[in-house]
């Protein structure tokens, strides 16, 4: 396994493209052999920013950035779409920046470098109906290059893959979320199964921004020992499953006054309902916007949480635009 600093390694075509992930890309291509690209983010660009007044282009419907795609800013959670703006609508600035990178960027990139390869990006984008997937298969297997998302990590068995490499292995725990790190690591040992399925040696290039970072350090050293007692310590110090359980009771509203009070007063009801203070429960008067529709959630920790809102569901379940998920 190869682990590059792409802070020290980088090519002039793109900066997450390091020289040596190129180099190894070049011999395996040399070597009839198939590769595969990770990049968990589709679209070219994962925002647009104005280095002016600092606005970020966000959706109109969902509290999420737009993501560039060639000409277009897409929404990925409702898929609203405008065109790429030349200039700031909020300070008329023409100083915009693309930040961060997806599988289109790194699409346009590796056929620059290798125009006479077939390269096929697989990701939601590319692969939006039921011929599309039908035809994906013999894409896959005609492919030198395949550039793609999580959809890439299960339920393939390609032949005579030489080469994986993951663009950035960091770019997952961006999500702000107590198992993101674990989820991660399960994906990154997927990707690694795509090339040991049979037996033939593959190189794993994996880079990285922050490659001393103790827990990518133990991703990419394939430490699972290490990496389970670290997440389990944690786990037990934070209050986080499998030490407890962990539910999230979602509402949501298209008036976010209403989704707001609805919150509050769900809030105050479940305290009262928690005779004994044994459940943790945690809400936030910060709200996200999705579908146009305002979300608000409440966080229970505890145990025996399922018997607990079982007994409660008449009081508080009122509302169909109440959700009840577990983890």
């Amino acid at each position: 396994m190869i682990i590059v600093n792409l802070s020290q390694d980088f090519s002039k075509q793109n900066k997450y493209l390091s020289n040596t992930l190129l180099k190894e890309i070049k011999k395996n291509l040399e070597l009839k052999k198939k590769i595969i690209i990770y990049i968990n983010k589709k679209g070219e660009y994962s925002s647009l920013i104005c280095e002016n007044c600092k606005k970020i282009f966000k959706c109109k419907n969902c509290d999420s950035s737009l993501n560039i795609h060639s000409e277009k800013m897409i929404c990925h959670i409702c898929g609203y779409s405008e065109d790429l703006k030349n200039n700031c609508d909020n300070c008329n600035s023409k100083n915009l920046l693309k930040i961060g990178v997806g599988t289109e960027q790194i699409e346009k990139s590796l056929k620059n470098i290798f125009p006479e390869k077939r390269i096929f990006r697989f990701d939601m984008q590319s692969v939006r109906n039921k011929t599309e997937k039908e035809n994906s298969l013999v894409w896959l297997n005609d492919a030198d290059i395949i550039i793609g998302t999580k959809m890439i990590t299960t339920g393939f068995d390609f032949s005579s893959v030489g080469l994986i490499g993951v663009i950035l292995v960091e770019q997952e725990l961006q999500i702000a979320k107590y198992n993101s790190e674990e989820k991660l690591f399960i994906n990154i040992k997927q990707l690694i199964g795509r090339g040991a399925r049979r037996g033939e040696e593959t190189t794993f290039v994996l880079q990285s921004f922050i490659p001393e970072n103790p827990t990518i350090k133990m991703i990419l050293e394939d430490n699972y020992k290490n990496f389970f007692i670290k997440t389990l310590k944690e786990r037990k110090l934070f209050n986080y499953p499998p030490f407890i359980e962990y539910a999230i009771l979602e509402y949501r509203n298209a008036e976010k006054t209403k989704a707001l009070n609805y919150i509050k007063n769900l809030k105050a009801k479940l305290d009262n309902l928690n005779f004994d203070g044994k459940i943790e429960i945690i809400s936030t008067e910060n709200a996200f916007k999705k579908f146009n529709q305002f979300h608000y959630k409440i966080i229970l920790k505890g145990k025996d949480l399922r018997i607990f809102l079982e007994g409660i569901k008449k009081e508080i379940f009122t509302e169909s635009h109440l959700s009840l998920s577990f983890e």
